[in-house]
């Protein structure tokens, strides 16, 4: 039975796999036509094999293993500090309106500020060291988790609330120990798209005031019209988010059916 079940799981699992290796390689026929049929030349778009050669090229320097580890570090400390900083603002917010009332104008227009607007004053206050992008990624992550930590507590069942205040919870000991816990499941869900504003705003960051990380490898390559470097790091910088968002995926679905 557990045989049965085991092969059941893993034909499902090829099935569900076919349709990314399809549209993988509709993108590929398509690009590969597209030069062909404009013979557009290599240094505007290279051809599959050209990018699959520079990414082979890559993964074998040092210095583009130090790249990836630079950008993902300056995305790991800020993430955190900034999911951190957002959920603990956000609880706090909630719990004293009048605080929240006081502070929402500066807030509103802080978070459509975008992050990208800030790297000419993170240059000028950090230089190219990595303390500028641990900020912008902070800036862009933080926003977003104190909005969703906000709505999400907001959202609790109220049956919850009365229950806390039939128990003799005072106002904190409600939020941190009913209305927080209710609300993490969709907390973690909105960590998903403040994960990928971040990885954006790093890698843009690293454009134009660093010394290391993928966005300077592309800014070398491209002053050398090095384009298949180019793309080959921009496929890296997808595949990275991809299983970022993949892992803050899974640790929701886990926490949800724990919750369950």
């Amino acid at each position: 039975m557990r045989l049965e079940e085991s092969r059941r799981g893993a034909l499902g699992r090829i099935g569900t796999s076919w349709p990314v290796i399809i549209g993988f390689a509709i993108v590929v026929i398509i690009w590969q036509w597209t030069i062909t049929a404009t013979g557009v030349p290599a240094v505007v778009l290279p051809s599959v094999p050209e990018v699959f050669d520079a990414f082979i090229g890559l993964v074998t320097t040092a210095s583009f293993w130090n790249g990836v580890a630079v950008s993902i570090l300056e995305f790991v400390v800020g993430f955190l500090i900034g999911t951190v900083g957002g959920i603990i603002v956000g609880l706090v917010l909630t719990a004293m309106p009048r605080l929240e009332v006081a502070l929402s104008p500066v807030i509103e227009m802080l978070r459509f500020i975008v992050p990208f607007a800030w790297i000419p004053l993170t240059i000028l206050w950090f230089g190219t060291s990595i303390g500028g992008k641990i900020f912008l990624v902070t800036y862009a992550v933080f926003f977003v988790m104190l909005i969703s930590t906000s709505d999400a507590i907001r959202n609790v069942d109220a049956t919850l609330l009365r229950v806390a205040t039939m128990l003799g919870m005072s106002r904190w000991q409600s939020l941190f120990r009913i209305q927080f816990r209710a609300a993490v499941s969709s907390i973690l869900s909105s960590s998903r798209a403040a994960a990928g504003l971040g990885w954006i705003a790093v890698v843009a960051a690293e454009y134009v005031g660093s010394s290391a990380g993928l966005g300077y490898i592309i800014i070398n390559a491209s002053s050398s019209l090095d384009t298949a470097v180019v793309i080959a790091v921009m496929i890296v910088i997808g595949i990275v988010g991809a299983i970022v968002s993949w892992l803050i995926g899974r640790i929701a679905s886990s926490n949800a059916s724990h919750s369950a």
